[in-house]
Order: structure tokens, then C-alpha cells, then sequence
């Protein structure tokens, strides 16, 4: 096997792949992301997810929840599709798919109708990497998709078990994103990267982000740095970077590391990219 060439995300590229605003700019700068989330019993996960979008900069963000009972005015920061017919009517920036869903055979022609029908960066997590990895033939995807799994759901994509995914990471990484293609981003302890042909180590993060819910935030966050032109390999970088830099700072505040929950990291980002810009 050719050796895959390893990079460490820093701060210093952090700062640079940071967005930035010009004083003229209005919302349309920040683009629109569609997040596509949330079932009945899972309802937070579109929440965090969606949050996490318009926190990190996304101009307009969308909403397309699976349960019709969605609390819509509780939520007035989005913008709500009554079903997936609506899309074709908005021009979106990028589109996040999975958080809170569960994998049935409608989520696998989602996803197709996605391959078929849009042209943006899209973000697959959760229940949409378990309907991805049940497919009977993988489906090579676009260069400008992302999947976000953890070790289970690269197991899975892999049909392997999550403890052999634990026993080589890297390994587990490259032949993921060889057999499915896009960006792969493996969450867990050493996050991981792999796009362009480079193997990309993120630096920051700690145990403090094991815990459900992390993960639709993170999945929201690199959707929202998609919207903003940001490529996938520098959108995922980012959000994983400011992801881990958030759980970071909260031990180094002095707080303990089982007491981090998904909805402190939303109220946490603006303080981290603040501090990025200022480094």
C-alpha cells in the first residue's frame, strides 16, 4: 500500500479556514444549509444540529424534521419544510442528513434521491450511515459529501465490529473512504480525517464529548461551515477542531470531564471562535 501522507490540524490553519464577515455583508454571505433530522422520540437531535449550523455562521438555516409535530414556534431561528418536496424550491449551500433518524429502507432512497437531485455538499451521520452501510452494493459517493461516523458506524460501513475498527483507526479510515469515496471524518478518541488523499489528525478533544448529542452538534457545525464555501476537507477539519478545542477549554476551566452535555458545546461556540479569530 502507498503511504498516505499525515498532516495535524493546528490552530494557526484553524484561524486561517475560519470564516470572516466584511461589514457590507448581509445573511446570503452565510448561505443556507437544510438539515435534515430529528424523528418523533429524537426530536433533539435536529435541535443541536440545527443550532449548531446557524451558531457557526450559516445565513439561513432549514429545517426538515421527521415528525409533522415539530414545535416550530419554540424554534423561530428556522426555517421549516413541511416535507422533502420543498427542496427543490430552495437553492441550498449544503445539506446535513441523519441526526435523530431512524435507518429505514425511506432513509436509503433519501439518500438516493439526494445522489440524484442535489449538487451540494452533503454531511451523513448517524441514522443515515446506518441506512448508507445497509445498502446491498456501496454507492460511490461525490467528492464533496462527508460522512461522520464512530467506530461502531465504520464498523458497520465496513461490516466489522466496532472493536476492529478500535484495533486500527487509520486502517479502518482508509479503506472506508476507498470503498464509499467523499470525505470520511472518524470520530473518537484521535479523530481522524481522510480527503484528498491525506490522512488529517485533529488535535484537540478529550473524553468529555462522549456523550449522545455530540455528535448532531458536530454534524450541524460542519454543515454550517459547508454553507459558507468552506470545502469538505476544511469544513470538517474546522468543526472537528472547534468541536475538540470547546471540550478542551472546558477542563481547562476547571470542570469535570463527565459533566459536558451536547447543549453547553452550542452556548460554548461563540466563545471558541472568538477566541480562534483572536489567535
Amino acid at each position: 500500500m502507498t503511504p498516505v501522507k499525515r498532516t495535524r490540524y493546528l490552530a494557526v490553519q484553524a484561524a486561517k479556514d475560519l470564516p470572516s464577515r466584511r461589514p457590507s455583508d448581509n445573511k446570503t454571505r452565510g448561505g443556507k444549509t437544510l438539515i435534515r433530522a430529528g424523528s418523533k422520540t429524537m426530536l433533539g437531535a435536529a435541535i443541536l444540529s440545527a443550532t449548531a449550523a446557524a451558531r457557526v455562521g450559516a445565513g439561513y438555516v432549514y429545517l426538515l424534521p421527521a415528525d409533522k409535530n415539530f414545535p416550530h414556534q419554540k424554534h423561530p431561528d428556522f426555517l421549516t419544510l413541511g416535507s422533502r418536496r420543498e427542496i427543490p424550491d430552495v437553492s441550498f449551500s449544503s445539506i446535513a442528513i441523519g441526526p435523530g433518524l431512524p435507518s429505514t429502507p425511506h432513509l436509503q432512497k433519501e439518500i438516493l434521491w439526494l445522489l440524484k437531485h442535489t449538487s451540494c455538499p452533503v454531511v451523513v451521520d448517524a441514522g443515515a450511515l446506518t441506512a448508507l452501510a445497509s445498502f446491498k452494493k456501496p454507492v460511490l459517493l461525490p467528492d464533496n459529501w462527508i460522512l461522520t461516523p464512530h467506530e461502531g458506524e465504520l464498523g458497520r460501513l465496513l461490516s466489522l465490529s466496532g472493536k476492529d475498527v478500535r484495533k486500527d483507526r487509520l486502517g479502518s479510515a482508509l479503506k472506508a473512504q476507498k470503498k464509499w469515496g467523499g470525505t470520511l471524518l472518524l470520530k473518537g478518541s484521535g479523530t481522524l480525517i481522510v480527503a484528498e488523499g491525506k490522512v488529517i489528525e485533529i488535535t484537540t478533544g478529550n473524553a468529555a464529548l462522549a456523550k449522545a448529542g455530540t455528535g448532531d452538534v458536530l454534524t450541524g457545525m460542519i454543515a454550517g461551515f459547508l454553507a459558507q464555501g468552506l470545502s469538505p476537507r476544511q469544513a470538517a477539519c474546522l468543526g472537528a477542531f472547534v468541536h475538540g478545542a470547546i471540550a478542551d477549554h472546558w477542563i481547562k476551566n476547571k470542570k469535570d470531564v463527565l459533566s459536558l452535555m451536547a447543549s453547553d458545546i452550542l452556548g460554548e461556540i461563540p466563545f471558541a471562535l472568538a477566541r480562534l479569530r483572536r489567535s
